[in-house]
């Protein structure tokens, strides 16, 4: 039983070194982004600040940290806003340790 159990575990290492050379596991950012010229013009005149995204941080927990408090406009101002300040960064899918454009929003 216990060589039975030995080649199934070395077949299933050997499967997945194979799989992982020529399939690969992780993702490949070799693709090329465009930026919409029409974003960055909008994200010109949008306020921001720079923000390093930490354990448990949302957009919205950023944003209400830097603002203070509530938001002044609605949640899909600020995710439209967010993304383009960042062109190509889906506000979905913010990664930690990275850093973002955060809109900051004067309060009326």
């Amino acid at each position: 039983m216990k060589k039975l159990l030995s080649i199934f575990m070395f077949c299933l290492i050997i499967y997945t070194v194979y799989h992982d050379v020529t399939k690969g596991t992780l993702p490949i950012f070799n693709e090329k982004r465009t930026v919409d010229v029409r974003l960055t013009k909008t994200a010109l005149s949008i306020s921001y600040e720079v923000i390093k995204v930490k354990a448990g941080d949302t957009l919205l927990s950023m944003a209400e940290r830097k603002q203070g408090g509530p938001l002044p406009v609605s949640i899909k101002t600020l995710i439209n806003d967010f993304e383009s300040l960042n062109p190509g960064v889906k506000a979905s899918s913010l990664q930690i340790g990275k850093t973002y454009k955060i809109p900051v929003y004067q309060q009326n």
